[in-house]
């Protein structure tokens, strides 16, 4: 699948979450990603302009349980700790995940937004 293909289904994803369709959940993990990345001045975007997203109906965070703990450790093909628990939250709640992460993608755990 080509990088064009993965970014207009994200787009249209986003999109239809901003006109109240749909709905995505934003796992904890990827909030302190968040953090971590704007305190390394990696990315722009900061916790303040995150919470703000969160304020929507169409955005929902996802706390980190004992549950999508327990997922994660039957995930065996992702090593990456932080990207395998990002995977155990779509699995545990049963949701197509978004990411252009390769070995995500490739993993037979998970399913990607297609």
């Amino acid at each position: 699948m080509g990088q064009k293909v993965f970014n207009e289904q994200c787009h249209q994803a986003f999109l239809s979450a901003d006109q109240g369709d749909n709905i995505i959940i934003i796992p904890a993990i990827v909030l302190m990603e968040i953090l971590y990345l704007f305190e390394k001045s990696r990315i722009k975007i900061d916790l303040i302009q995150t919470e703000v997203l969160l304020k929507s109906k169409n955005y929902q965070y996802e706390p980190l349980s004992l549950e999508i703990l327990k997922t994660a450790a039957d995930i065996d093909d992702i090593p990456e700790l932080h990207d395998r628990m990002i995977a155990a939250t779509a699995r545990h709640l049963d949701i197509p995940l978004i990411t252009n992460d390769p070995v995500i993608r490739k993993s037979r755990f998970i399913k990607i937004l297609e």
